[in-house]
């Protein structure tokens, strides 16, 4: 039997600790390999740091800043693969001291930095997520970031197989993007190419959706949960019944009264759900959300991290029947200070997915709440 377990990450260096994360991912060297954690963050140092697994130990490796700038604010943190066996490649986008866009990768020999820029006449404000697509599964993967603008609009940073573009997303018919939400894709069949999906809070406290539908874009309005105005996302996934169905998106947001809810996709309409809050508990921030699989053939089943009242980390998860909340508690002697990122990891690609949630604690160290196997 499996258990859950915390471990101390530790800090960049002996004198930086961590302020923020600003995204996490899992490495393949090859298909058949085991995923190896990478979960990048800001310093106090207002570099980037990342702390990574190389299949025996834990490292931490500066990964310093763009040139003559700080790190600022995060955008997200995604892998790339240019063939179905390659070898996956990090990529860890930022916001900096200029309010410009900012890529730390990894080209499969060394780690470059490369400024992407602004969109025309337009600053940086805040990141919305990173997801990479594919024109068919056997094709490269291309990556699209999404942030928005100081004139509150949704632009995109994306990757066409030869250069970097920017495009303008606009904004919700007579609305103006209040906050970031989450990213996903969506792919209608395992053949099929995938279709990214940015989701926003606008400044009547709804969720709209950015989406394409493989010929164009669109906005759609996700509404609200009933009688409750959206403060702030939890995070997005797409779930999938089995290997062969339709993915589904699945929002999780908070509303004003500090509980959990999610907008979902049943595979003909859009539905709301109350997900409630852990047991005699307010939710005060979040910390991720992901997907699980028991097994390649298996559905996937979703878990949502969040950060209670009491500054404990808890759990909203499907068992395949139900939902369930589980305490998670805090590190010994610690308290959570900031939430972080979460991500799954598989030993093998038949091994079942296993759940790590990272948080940053009072005394800046990065810790992980894990779930182990016997």
């Amino acid at each position: 039997m499996g258990s859950w377990q915390w471990n101390d990450q530790q800090r960049p260096t002996n004198t930086v600790g961590a302020r923020a994360t600003i995204g996490a991912v899992t490495m393949k060297d090859d298909p058949q390999a085991a995923q190896r954690p990478y979960v990048f963050v800001r310093g106090l140092d207002s570099k980037l740091h990342v702390n990574w697994w190389d299949g025996k130990a834990w490292h931490w490796s500066a990964q310093g800043a763009p040139s003559g700038r700080s790190v600022i604010e995060k955008v997200g943190a995604v892998t790339v693969q240019d063939n179905p066996t390659a070898v996956q490649r990090p990529y860890a986008f930022v916001i900096g001291d200029d309010s410009h866009l900012y890529v730390n990768w990894w080209d499969g020999s060394k780690w470059n930095w490369s400024a992407q820029g602004t969109p025309g006449g337009r600053l940086v404000r805040e990141g919305v997520g990173v997801v990479t697509v594919q024109d068919n599964p056997n094709a490269a993967q291309r990556p699209y970031v999404f942030v928005l603008t100081d004139d509150f609009r949704l632009w995109v940073n994306w990757w066409d197989g030869a250069k970097w573009n920017w495009s303008d997303q606009g904004a919700p018919p007579s609305r103006t993007i209040s906050r970031p939400l989450g990213v996903t894709t969506m792919r209608d069949n395992p053949n099929a190419f995938t279709r990214p999906y940015a989701f926003v809070i606008t400044d009547d406290s709804r969720v709209w959706v950015n989406w394409w539908d493989g010929a164009k874009w669109n906005w759609s309005d996700q509404g609200a949960p009933s009688g409750q105005p959206v403060k702030k996302g939890a995070g997005v996934v797409t779930v999938q019944d089995n290997p062969n169905e339709v993915e589904r998106p699945y929002v999780f947001i908070q509303g004003y009264d500090s509980q959990l809810y999610v907008n979902w996709w049943d595979g003909s309409k859009w539905n709301w759900s109350a997900q409630g809050t852990p047991g005699g508990r307010l939710i005060l921030d979040s910390v991720g959300t992901v997907t699980m699989k028991d097994n390649p053939s298996a559905f996937t089943r979703p878990y949502v991290f969040v950060i209670g009242d009491d500054s404990k980390l808890y759990v909203n998860w499907w068992d395949g029947s139900k939902w369930n909340w589980a305490a998670q508690g805090t590190p010994a002697s610690r308290v959570i200070e900031r939430p972080g990122e979460a991500i799954t990891v598989q030993d093998n690609p038949n091994a079942t997915q296993r759940p790590y949630a990272f948080v940053i604690t009072d005394d800046s160290d990065l810790w992980v709440n894990w779930w182990s196997l016997p």
